[in-house]
């Protein structure tokens, strides 16, 4: 009886555990600041800890390297196949600065995607991974701008979806987490992701107000339908603007990993430019909204919700508590020192091996005529720290492409009496048996 009854409570524990992991979106903005690389590291050690599933990463800078530093990075964790996005709408993309770490993780590094160009749309991609995820599944977490999460906000129905951006944010996002604003004692003036303040210029030019940026986070704080949360600048960042609420360091303990490490290279490129040679630590802005993003407040923050945030076309942050659209802010509640031996540690855990046991193969495969698309069930990755991403779709054993959800829309290749072949793809790149199934 004590046997059977632990067995239940050990099922029962790895169920919780299994249910307890994020699935995750990241948007950033890698290129000169290096925690936007401290943070994908954390993302990839959390998931080899089981806390979360990577479903993609996706770039909103408008430098060619920022999307190659990041397949850069996802294959030397031994991810290669996570789908990395990158923001189409600027007028022209240009070479990131040579002073950038993305320029030279992007010509140091291996990794799968060529060309920045090969990168796949932001918004595609959001939609079709929100199109075949389960309702409130999906956790977006934001570190660089809202390029790409407000043209998803905007964008129409499409061939993935019949649901406009608001209406498949609301029924497929859990939550959006955004490094951006200021919320000293629920209001202050926004630092730069949200678009920089006016009131701030007199700090630091870098700070001041970037009109088109700002009225993009004005609208997707006034339109996201999901809960929104904030970690502020004053959370890894504290001590700026007479404003001293402790700054969360990391990076320094980089320097014991192995000279050509993503990471410690990535640390190291940013401060060669600053004149540094012995200190590479930094604030940890994009690594606290990531750590609340996939650990929630635990003993290390506090989060202040169901309000309503408000952003001025002059960049100042505002929250009210007496409205509740769902929106809020955090704060630390743990001293900064010990978050950041916690963040820091995540950062710098031991990269796991590449998943060589493949996923289930595809089962159940319907057409479904009238929305003119295969239908399948989802294939599982079982593996500690692997998932399913993708599936690969093979025409007459001639390779095809990838798809990011469990559908497969009609192509002109297509035709009666085609022969397909669809295998499940886990995170490393490895494929599932194939399931077989031919158009009539």
């Amino acid at each position: 009886m004590k046997y059977f009854i632990s067995l239940l409570l050990l099922l029962f524990s790895t169920h919780s555990i299994l249910n307890a992991q994020k699935k995750i979106i990241l948007d950033t903005d890698p290129s000169a600041d290096p925690d936007d690389v401290g943070c994908m590291a954390m993302l990839h050690n959390m998931a080899t800890n089981g806390e979360c599933e990577i479903l993609a990463i996706i770039n909103s800078t408008h430098y060619k390297q920022s999307s190659l530093s990041i397949s850069a990075i996802n294959e030397f964790y031994n991810r290669k196949a996570i789908p990395v996005g990158d923001y189409k709408g600027y007028k022209a993309k240009i070479e990131s600065p040579k002073e950038n770490y993305d320029y030279h993780l992007a010509r140091v590094y291996p990794r799968s995607l060529m060309s920045w160009i090969d990168a796949i749309d932001g918004v595609s991609l959001y939609r079709e991974i929100l199109a075949s995820a389960d309702d409130t599944s999906i956790t977006i977490v934001i570190i660089g701008t809202m390029h790409n999460f407000y043209d998803l906000l905007k964008s129409e129905g499409d061939q993935f979806s019949s649901l406009n951006g608001i209406e498949l944010v609301r029924r497929k996002v859990q939550q959006v987490v955004t490094m951006g604003g200021n919320f000293i004692d629920g209001k202050g003036f926004d630092r730069t992701n949200w678009g920089g303040s006016e009131t701030l210029c007199n700090y630091t030019n870098w700070s001041c107000l970037n009109t088109e940026r700002n009225q993009m986070c004005q609208y997707v704080i006034e339109h996201c339908p999901s809960p929104f949360i904030a970690s502020g600048w004053e959370v890894g960042c504290g001590d700026y603007y007479n404003a001293n609420y402790g700054n969360v360091i990391t990076g320094q303990n980089l320097r014991t990993l192995d000279s050509t490490h993503v990471l410690r290279r990535s640390y190291e490129y940013h401060f060669l430019t600053r004149g540094e040679t012995e200190n590479i630590s930094r604030h940890s802005n994009d690594q606290c909204a990531l750590h609340y993003a996939v650990r929630g407040e635990s003993n290390n923050y506090t989060a202040f919700t169901n309000g309503k945030i408000t952003l001025s076309e002059d960049g100042a942050c505002n929250w009210d508590n007496s409205i509740n659209m769902f929106q809020g802010y955090i704060q630390k509640s743990r001293d900064k020192d010990s978050i950041a031996r916690e963040i820091e540690s995540l950062m710098m855990m031991n990269i796991q091996e590449v998943n060589l046991i493949p996923p289930s193969q595809p089962k159940n495969i319907v057409l479904d005529r009238k929305n003119n698309k295969l239908i399948w069930d989802k294939s599982v990755d079982k593996s500690k720290g692997s998932w399913v991403v993708g599936y690969n779709i093979y025409i007459e054993d001639h390779y095809f492409k990838m798809v990011y959800g469990n559908q497969l829309l009609f192509d002109d290749l297509m035709t009666k009496d085609t022969n397909l072949v669809l295998k499940a793809v886990n995170s490393s790149g490895i494929e599932s048996e194939a399931s077989f199934f031919t158009l009539k």
